[in-house]
């Protein structure tokens, strides 16, 4: 990586609701990655509890700090799309505003990249990672979801719908899809479509969300086989 060290960083936050948890994030962020002089994106999609005011207002401290406000629920793989057509950063960070992912991974999973990695997921199911008051359903349904698509794609890669991602930003712009949208599974998207990436799996520990509600729902379930079937159809009519 031409960057050495030091590569230009920024960090997508999709978020709705989440301006509790923002007040938190955004300054640990900014002290984590100091050396980096990151910009950070929070996409928000015309949240009510007045997300996109508490950005504004750390705007005043952080010029780096950017908001995209979009007018509706868009879901979260698009707000991750346009976070990074918005950035001209080279690598790009992709986490959870609900603090379920600690920023203090973020600083070794760059390091990766520097090291030659074009994605570095952020894996609940590798050794040494950990769940922190996670349900016990919801767990095994990651584990479900996870296998059906590592089966499904034959990728062997232990956590491919996770939220949290380090990735060299071309490899998402330049992606020759967009089927994740509507829904969450960006990384399952980006991955089954470019076989070729590097890829390495950094264990962390996942937290249960600070505050607010969680987003998933049975909704979530529909669009990952949707998601799935549209992939396998391209795939199957593309030698990408």
């Amino acid at each position: 990586m031409s960057e050495s060290v030091n590569p230009s960083v920024a960090v997508i936050l999709p978020t709705y609701n989440e301006s509790q948890n923002l007040s938190i994030l955004i300054p640990i962020i900014f002290s984590v990655l100091e050396k980096y002089s990151p910009e950070i994106i929070v996409v928000d999609d015309a949240s009510p509890d007045g997300t996109a005011a508490v950005v504004e207002n750390f705007q005043f401290a952080y010029p780096n700090l950017k908001l995209l406000n979009r007018p509706c629920k868009n879901g979260l793989s698009s707000a991750v799309f346009d976070g990074c057509d918005a950035s001209t950063a080279n690598v790009v960070v992709v986490m959870d505003s609900d603090l379920s992912h600690d920023p203090q991974e973020i600083p070794g999973m760059i390091a990766k990249i520097v090291e030659g990695f074009d994605v570095v997921i952020g894996s609940r199911f590798v050794q040494g990672s950990a769940f922190e008051n996670q349900p016990w359903i919801r767990l095994q349904i990651s584990k479900i979801f996870n296998l059906v698509a590592r089966i499904g794609f034959g990728l062997n890669y232990h956590d491919l719908l996770t939220g949290f991602a380090v990735c060299r930003r071309e490899k998402i712009v330049r992606m020759p899809t967009r089927f994740s949208s509507p829904g969450f599974k960006w990384l399952l998207e980006l991955l089954a479509i470019q076989s070729s990436l590097k890829v390495y799996e950094w264990p962390v520990t996942f937290h249960e969300r600070n505050s607010g509600t969680s987003k998933a729902n049975i909704g979530e379930v529909t669009a990952f086989f949707k998601l799935c079937l549209k992939l396998k159809l391209w795939k199957r009519s593309n030698r990408y």
